[in-house]
Parts: C-alpha cells; sequence; structure tokens
C-alpha cells in the first residue's frame, strides 16, 4: 500500500529526529563585521546604531571572535539595506572583505601553492568562522564553476546574502589573482535588480534568474600561482590552524548530518565521502552512528528529506534546482524518491504546502 499524502507539518517531522540544517543556527565569527562596518561608512549610516535596533551587541565590532548567527546577519543587512535605501548592500559587504580580515585563515589562503589549493583551503576551513557557507567546484571543459551553498533556509532564500557570499568569494579571488582579474561570468538564481551597473561593477558578466548562484572561472585561473604562495609557510599556519579551530563537541549524528547538508548539493554524498571529510574509515563512521542508535542510510534519508521538504514548503526554488539540492542528477528521479517517501509529487507537495 502506498503511504499516504503527507502535509507540510508531516514532512518536517518525518526526518526520523535528525538534527539538520533547519534545526541547528549556523554561526558566523564577527570578523565579518569588519566589512560590514566598511559597508556602513560608504553611506554615511552608523553601524553601532544599526547593530543596537536588531539586538547585536556592539562589542561585536571590535572583537572579531565573537559569534552571530546567520538569521542575525540576515536581519542586519536587509534593516541596513532598507535605513539606506540601497538593494545592492549585500554587494557591499562582500566587496569590502579582505584577507586580512579573516586572521589566520586568509593568510593560509594567500599563501598558497595555486589558486586551486587556496579554494580547497578555503572550503575546507572555511566553516570555522562561516558555518553558513560551503563551497563547491565543477571542473569541465576549460572552466570551473564555483557554487557557493548557504545552508540555512533563510540564508538561501535571501537576496542580500547571497550577494554577500559570491561578492566575498570574489574578492579572495582578486586577492590571488590580481584586481584587475574577472570572472567569464557570474550567475544569480533569484531576479534582476533595478539597477544593473553595481552588480556590472563589482561582478563583470552577470545573468540572473539562472539555476544556480555560481562564478565561472578558468581551469588555467586554477592552476595561477599567487605572488605570495609560500609551501611552508602554509604547512605551518595550517598545523597552527588545525590545533586552535577544532569544530564543535557535537554527537556524531549531528557532525554527520552537518556534512551530508553540505555535500547533497555535491551528488558525491556517501558514507566514503564522508570518512574522508572526518580522517576516518567508513567502518568507524558506521560504528560510531551505531553507537548512538543510528545509521549512515536512516541519516542520509532524513536529512534529505527535511531539506527537499523545507525547500518545498517555504522556498520559492525551481524544481529543477531542489532535485540538485537534495543530490539527485535528474528531476525524475528526485520526483520517484519523494512520492515513494511521501506518497505524492513534489509539484503537489509544493501547491499544498503553499495554500493559505
Amino acid at each position: 500500500m502506498a503511504p499516504r499524502p503527507m502535509s507540510c507539518r508531516d514532512a518536517r517531522s518525518a526526518s526520523g529526529g535528525v538534527v539538520t540544517d533547519r534545526a541547528r543556527p549556523r554561526v558566523i565569527r564577527s570578523a565579518l563585521l569588519i566589512a560590514y562596518a566598511d559597508a556602513m561608512g560608504s553611506l554615511g549610516l552608523d553601524p553601532y546604531r544599526m547593530m543596537r535596533k536588531v539586538g547585536l551587541p556592539v562589542a561585536a565590532l571590535e572583537q572579531s571572535h565573537v559569534e552571530i548567527t546567520a538569521d542575525n546577519l540576515q536581519a542586519l543587512l536587509a534593516e541596513s539595506a532598507r535605513a539606506g535605501v540601497c538593494e545592492e548592500f549585500g554587494l557591499l559587504v562582500g566587496r569590502a572583505v579582505q584577507l586580512s580580515t579573516m586572521g589566520p585563515l586568509g593568510s593560509l589562503i594567500r599563501a598558497q601553492r595555486t589558486v586551486r589549493t587556496a579554494l580547497e583551503t578555503l572550503r575546507r576551513y572555511l566553516r570555522y568562522q562561516n558555518d553558513d557557507v560551503d563551497i563547491r567546484i565543477d571542473e569541465r571543459d576549460g572552466l570551473a564553476v564555483l557554487g557557493p551553498v548557504l545552508l540555512s533556509p533563510g540564508s538561501r532564500r535571501d537576496r542580500l546574502m547571497v550577494e554577500m557570499t559570491l561578492a566575498m568569494i570574489l574578492q579572495i579571488l582578486r586577492a590571488l589573482l590580481g584586481e584587475a582579474w574577472t570572472p567569464v561570468r557570474v550567475t544569480l538564481a533569484h531576479g534582476a535588480p533595478e539597477q544593473l551597473a553595481p552588480y556590472r561593477d563589482v561582478f563583470g558578466a552577470v545573468t540572473f534568474n539562472c539555476p544556480i548562484n555560481s562564478i565561472v572561472l578558468t581551469q588555467a585561473d586554477l592552476d595561477t600561482e599567487p605572488p605570495d604562495a609560500d609551501a611552508e609557510m602554509a604547512r605551518e599556519i595550517a598545523r597552527y590552524f588545525d590545533r586552535r579551530s577544532k569544530p564543535p563537541s557535537d554527537t556524531t549524528t549531528d557532525i554527520i548530518s552537518d556534512l551530508i547538508v553540505r555535500l547533497l548539493p555535491t551528488g558525491g554524498c556517501d558514507v566514503d565521502e564522508v570518512a574522508d571529510r572526518l580522517g576516518v574509515d567508513r567502518r568507524t563512521v558506521h560504528r560510531r552512528l551505531a553507537n548512538e542508535g543510528q545509521s549512515f542510510s536512516r541519516l542520509l534519508q532524513g536529512v534529505r528529506r527535511e531539506v527537499a521538504s523545507e525547500e518545498l514548503c517555504k522556498g520559492d526554488r525551481s524544481l529543477g534546482l531542489v532535485t540538485q539540492m537534495v543530490g539527485f542528477t535528474s528531476l525524475s528521479s528526485f520526483s520517484r524518491w519523494f512520492h515513494q517517501a511521501y506518497g505524492i509529487r513534489p509539484s503537489q507537495f509544493r501547491r499544498l504546502a503553499q495554500r493559505p
């Protein structure tokens, strides 16, 4: 017998009790607020006043290790954009990011042998400063598509957060490739703004209403050696960083749930990849999960259901993009999986979820 059709509330509770991106607040280190303050200054606005308005401690502007949530930052950007009547405020913040403001991580990135290894380093360590972003890189036909994945559902749907993240990564690339460097193109999933000029100034060739948010560069760009490359320095900083940048002491279920959320959009989310990210073998992953009464397959399906239902309940993403976000290569395979899980097609589920 096929399972009965599920409501949006039913689907949200059907993830098997796992803790996923919807339940756990994503944390961002306050070093990013240095760039925020610069952006506010360019508009002649007071960053302290705006932080008080949204309930953030003003001390975060002087202390780079204060933790704020992605939701807090999202609210701050939204209020600041309204106060400055500036729809491109996310661009201003991302454009103000410098490697020097990223502390040891910025130094580690700068010292890498190539831009490719610098991006791999950013991907590995960014979560210690910004737990709301992961990065995927796909190389083919001489091009590299760099796609930041925002993990908090609120961030994924917020154009200011998306634009800030893309502009921030572009600044990192320009620090490695030179200020005059421009990407092949930038794509954004949301619609075009009223004024295109600020976006072209920052991104160069930019297209809106695309399937994904991405920065496209050449494989030759990835092979470029940054001007400050220093292999020995990179090793020393990595050792320093590894000693001091420990992940939170969550349960194995929490840690692997988080990795699954990050890996799903890459299409390569399996127990071997998770084990590799954790630096253990697959048997260790299975054993640790079993000690907590969990299994990898159950956890994977629970996280996949949670992400899919969250996006279909609240989001305005295309079904094709939701398909990619939960790790399927085709809409038909995603639709079959969803129907088996919930007894209803994704398109029907979305219509029911969005009824008033």
